[in-house]
């Protein structure tokens, strides 16, 4: 993880707020290569899943427009530190036992946590 003028803040938040969050669950997809011989069969995709701790939070009336933010679209706030992989739109986040597919991410400087636009 980065550190911030020397500090590993990621590391600190995590230390101190982590077992307090919710467990979660982040899944990434790598696409694959296609069978021989079933050239319309699609590809064999392989996933790669991280534990992390975060939490969910829903978007005010206001930060709903219909086009980038949706009615039922929430944000999962991701500690940076808790997990091995780096969030990315495509993947999907389990907590709570729902399941949401990453639509943007927003990362502080420190790396701390990552904040997700997360759809079902």
């Amino acid at each position: 993880m980065p550190t911030l003028f020397g500090v590993d803040i990621a590391g600190i938040i995590n230390r101190e707020l982590g077992p307090k969050l919710l467990p979660l669950t982040l899944t990434g997809y790598t696409a694959g290569t296609r069978t021989v011989g079933q050239l319309s069969g699609g590809t064999n995709p392989t996933s790669s899943t991280a534990t992390g701790r975060g939490f969910t939070e829903d978007y005010s009336e206001g930060q709903i427009d219909g086009d980038t933010v949706k009615v039922g679209d929430r944000k999962v706030v991701i500690l940076g530190a808790s997990v091995s992989l780096i969030p990315a739109p495509g993947m999907t986040v389990t907590i709570e036992g729902v399941a949401y597919r990453i639509e943007r991410v927003k990362r502080d400087p420190a790396a701390a946590t990552y904040t997700c636009q997360v759809r079902r």
